[in-house]
């Protein structure tokens, strides 16, 4: 949480759905942690907001709670714009709620930004006992429109969090967002560039996003007059090439504590699974130039997959972590290759990275077994320890490396990101094994 006085962006989401599905008490959870047991019908529209980070910048969140009532869609259509996402929310408990899904969503892209990013809520899983709608058929459902999909339960709190925040994380790197200013201040420099169609992307070439513009915030007294807060977009080049990379595999593999290490130096003895996506930043020197490394730990879990598959768009590098103790974990590698393939760049840079290597008194998986397998699917491989920092600054320098060399031999070709392809799928890397760690630059901070 933060003060209203200090963040980047404002971004509106909207709520949703068929009257007395749970809309405005996700609001409620979400904004104030409260729950009303007499919550009333919404009439027209109610919004509330919450200060969230996300990564090195401050989002205020403006979460709309639109009637659901036929009689208010007259007054609800015209919220629908501006805004950047939007939860689609029915009740588990009634199919006719799921059932008017579709409609609701022909109305959302009736009238909001072809490029708003969209959640169907499976609310109130706190009455599971009298379900009428599967998960596997909400979820087909999500997929198949290219939705993200979530169930919660604002009664007990349930993926509450989970589902707006990652709206919010999606939102921002669908506008391609990215920042290196002084703080969450009027005068933070900071950038928003739409990103292209999601057939767009995967037809492209693997290319770090340069920033194109920088984004001024007004305020209440500031130059362009009162008001909300709002981003004015002014072309100014800048210097730093932002390049997004997954950390993809089973849940407990120790992807978290690998960012973390790789971010912040940090280790959590006691960490939780993440829930959906979390993502952290580093700025690092490849070859003299400056690159600002977003990395993004996805969920190991089945029922996050409709959520996490959407961060593979726009990846230009992934690390494929399996637990070297745990052989499942490494025959799930497979799985989670042709999934990143089937929705990732396909010149995408690939490592097979086997974690925990200070378990090696416990190891299930051979290296040069692991090793074979990467050969044989063109992937680099390394072993690594988040717990003593073994080969994870080798492991994100080499990737990060990896992925400069092409761009710059794209450069040095002359050819446009339209017809450059790499010669091959393989990416040669030689490894050399370290310990070593080095000082961290950081982009943007909050002062």
């Amino acid at each position: 949480m933060g003060s209203d006085e200090a963040y980047n962006f404002v971004f509106k989401v909207v709520l949703i759905g068929e009257s007395g599905v749970g809309k405005s008490n996700l609001l409620s959870r979400f904004t104030k942690n409260d729950f009303n047991h007499d919550t009333r019908t919404t009439i027209g529209v109610e919004f509330s907001t919450r200060t969230v980070q996300l990564g090195s910048f401050t989002i205020k969140a403006q979460i709309w709670d639109t009637a659901g009532l036929e009689r208010y869609r007259a007054i609800t259509s015209a919220y629908y714009r501006g805004a950047v996402g939007a939860l689609l929310v029915y009740d588990i408990t009634k199919h006719l709620t799921y059932d008017s899904v579709e409609r609701w969503l022909k109305e959302l892209y009736d009238h909001a930004d072809p490029h708003i990013v969209v959640m169907l809520v499976g609310n109130k899983t706190d009455l599971e006992s009298d379900r009428s709608v599967p998960s596997e058929e909400a979820k087909d459902f999500a997929e198949k429109k290219g939705l993200l999909y979530l169930e919660t339960s604002a009664l007990n709190s349930t993926n509450v969090e989970a589902a707006f925040n990652n709206v919010l994380a999606v939102s921002a790197h669908s506008h391609d967002i990215t920042c290196c200013g002084s703080g969450p201040q009027t005068s933070s420099k900071c950038t928003t560039r739409q990103k292209p169609s999601r057939d767009q992307q995967r037809r492209r070439p693997i290319t770090p996003r340069p920033a194109t513009g920088v984004v001024r915030l007004l305020t209440s007294g500031s130059e362009g007059g009162a008001g909300p807060r709002r981003l004015t977009l002014t072309s100014q080049p800048r210097q730093w090439q932002v390049t997004e990379v997954v950390l993809i595999g089973d849940s407990g593999v120790g992807k978290s504590n690998l960012l973390s290490r790789f971010t912040r130096n940090e280790f959590n003895l006691e960490s939780k699974s993440t829930i959906g996506v979390e993502f952290a930043t580093r700025s690092i020197q490849v070859e003299g130039k400056t690159i600002k490394a977003q990395i993004w730990d996805t969920a190991g879990q089945e029922r996050y997959r409709a959520i996490t598959s959407a961060y593979y768009r726009g990846a230009v590098g992934a690390l494929l972590v399996y637990d070297i103790a745990k052989h499942l974990t490494y025959e799930n590698a497979e799985r989670w290759l042709k999934e990143l393939q089937d929705h990732a760049d396909s010149n995408i840079v690939i490592m097979l990275v086997g974690n925990k290597s200070d378990l090696r008194h416990l190891r299930a998986v051979p290296t040069d077994e692991a090793k074979a397998f990467a050969e044989k699917h063109g992937l680099s491989f390394l072993e690594t320890s988040a717990l003593d920092s073994s080969n994870v600054e080798q492991a994100f320098q080499t990737i990060l490396t990896a992925i400069y060399n092409i761009v710059s031999q794209r450069q040095m070709s002359g050819r446009s990101d339209s017809d450059f392809s790499p010669a091959s799928n393989v990416v040669p890397i030689t490894v050399e094994p370290t310990q070593n760690s080095v000082n961290k630059g950081v982009c943007c901070q909050s002062n």
